[in-house]
Parts: C-alpha cells; structure tokens; sequence
C-alpha cells in the first residue's frame, strides 16, 4: 500500500556487453533482491526498455517488495552520455543507438524518475561508496575486461572532462608499434591488456608451434582469457609469459595513471581483474612500484582489487538514486 512504512529503495540496472544485473538496494547499501540475465547485442531500443521495467517490476513482486517503496532507477551502461540530460550519444552494447533520450523513455516505462551514468563510473562511485574508494580521494577504479576504461572519483564527484570522456585510460598509448585497436590507434592499453587482448596473444603462440595446456584447456570454443589464467595456474610456460606480458602491459598503464592524477587509492574490477587476481594483482603492484618515479609515496598509495566485483556498478546505480534522485528527502544520506 502507499502508506507502507518500510524503508524506500533503489531500483538498479548495470548492462554489460552480454549481460544484465538488476536489483534493489537500500540507502545503506544492502542489496535486497538481485537478478542476472543475459541481454543480446543490438536489441531494439523500445522493446529492451520495456523488458528492463518489465523485469524490476516482476523482481519486486517475486521479492514480495512493494512498488510504492521504489523511488527512482538508477542506470550504468557502457556509452558516451550526457548524464545531466538523459542522452546516450552512442552505446557499443547497442550498436546502432545514436542520440538516446534515454532517461525520458525509461521513466515513461517504469513511472519511476531515472538518472544514468557510463558503466565505469558508476563502478568507481560504487566502490567509493562502499568499497577500496571508501575515504579515499583522489580515487579511481580500472576496469579490465573485455575493454579497458576508468572512473575517476575527487571530491565526491565523478571527474568528467570538457565533453565527458576523462577515463579513457584503455586508449592511452603504451607501445606505439603495437597492435591495432578497435579505437583506430595502435598499442593502446586495450589492445594488449584486455580479455581479447591477452587471447589473442595466447593464439600467437600456439601458432608458433609452442607446446602448452593452452590447446586442450580451450577445447571447441576457443583459447581466452580464462584459458591462458587456467594453464598459468597448472604451471604452462606460454601461459605464463602471456600472463607476463600481460602485468607488463598493464603496469605501464597504472604508472601513468598514478603520476597523472596521484590517486589516493586504484581499485582493479572486470572480467580479466577479477578472473586471473590470483595471478595478476600481486606481480602488478611489484611492477608499478619498479616503474613509478622516486617522489611517489607508494607506501600511501593503495592499489587492490574490487571489494564489489561483480556488484560495483550496482551499488553505483544505487548511489545515483541516493545523491541525485533522493538528496532532498529525509530517507537517508547520500554522502559516502
């Protein structure tokens, strides 16, 4: 009923490139109901909006959470976006999406008002909220999957740049004799520390004739990331120079990032990050402090992976509600 006195919620969507998490979140940051599915590539823009809204409503009622207790959506997507407007300009999840006012069809499906952010982003304000960003500022979080790209967090507030494209750290150079990247530039950080990136590496190899448990471990659907973190962990050899090649690559990045922006705080999340931690996160922090100039204080600064993982952009949904949609109600602090 409308006068039901349980405490209001969030409704939350992060898209991914394959897939889709939707739940519903508290002003703490207690994750009540969640739902994961797979959303295919390319789909009409009216009919995934109305499956969306479709499915938190059906989420609230199989959660037995009244509709009425829901007070805005929050929205993460990979895309360029004008967050203050509600216009996708472009979404490579989407493919032929141009010009999006997305915000408006959204809140005409759910009746609910929406505010979106791009998928980093809202994973750095998730993380800053509840996670490694905690108190930390400068912070930024890297996410390494199938892309690579940043959000970068000071002051409480997401940094954006003049035309709202700060973050691209997959798109910085690191070898420019590199490979193609899928930007139109060669040796981007992307190109040779993403999840395809590192598959295509591992490919390279075994063409070369190279022995290694690469070839069985992929089976019929192929080498990947996952296959070279397999054989890495049994001892491979080629997979551990990929692996590497791969912390190389990926300490470039960060040595860069660390000397631009002195961040209080990097958190690594996505695919690749979380998948192959084991073998990634510690080499990583060893090669950055070899690489980054004497007058840094590494001592102070932290670089750790995700405490979110698979939630970050969730919970930075979530924040959206809390700070933007919210801030003026007595339902709870948006602060983080």
């Amino acid at each position: 009923m409308i006068g039901d006195p349980s405490p209001p919620l969030a409704a939350c969507i992060d898209i991914g490139g394959t897939k889709a998490l939707i739940g519903f979140v508290d002003s703490g940051g207690n994750v009540l109901a969640q739902e994961r599915f797979l959303v295919a590539p390319g789909r009409d823009l009216a009919e995934l909006i109305w499956e969306l809204a479709d499915k938190i409503r059906a989420l609230a009622q199989r959660s037995g959470i009244n509709w009425h207790r829901i007070v805005g959506v929050g929205y993460s997507t990979a895309g360029m976006m004008d967050v203050e407007s509600g216009i996708i300009f472009a979404s490579p999840n989407q493919g032929s999406w141009r010009d999006v006012a997305f915000t408006d069809l959204l809140q005409k499906a759910s009746g609910l008002p929406v505010r979106i952010e791009m998928d980093a982003n809202a994973a750095a304000l998730g993380e800053a909220w509840l996670g490694v960003g905690k108190g930390a500022d400068p912070f930024v979080y890297v996410v390494v999957g199938t892309g690579i790209g940043a959000g970068i967090v000071s002051g409480g507030q997401v940094l954006r740049g003049w035309r709202g494209t700060a973050g691209e750290i997959g798109h910085t150079v690191i070898d420019p004799n590199g490979p193609a990247c899928n930007c139109g530039g060669y040796g981007c950080l992307e190109s040779l520390a993403s999840g395809p990136a590192i598959a295509l590496r591992a490919r390279q190899i075994l063409r070369k004739g190279r022995t290694s448990r690469m070839t069985e471990l992929a089976g019929a659907s192929g080498v990947s990331a996952e296959t070279v973190f397999q054989a890495a962990r049994l001892g491979d050899e080629a997979a551990l120079e990929v692996v590497e090649q791969t912390v190389d690559y990926l300490s470039i990045g960060l040595t860069n990032l660390i000397h631009l922006l002195n961040p209080r705080a990097i958190a690594l999340g996505g695919g690749v990050a979380l998948g192959g931690a084991d073998l990634l996160l510690d080499p990583l922090r060893r090669a950055v402090v070899r690489r980054v100039g004497s007058w840094v204080d590494m001592d102070g600064t932290e670089i750790a992976l995700s405490q979110l993982g698979n939630e970050a952009g969730l919970l930075g949904a979530a924040w959206l509600v809390w700070n933007y949609l919210d801030k003026d109600s007595t339902h709870g602090s948006s602060s983080y």
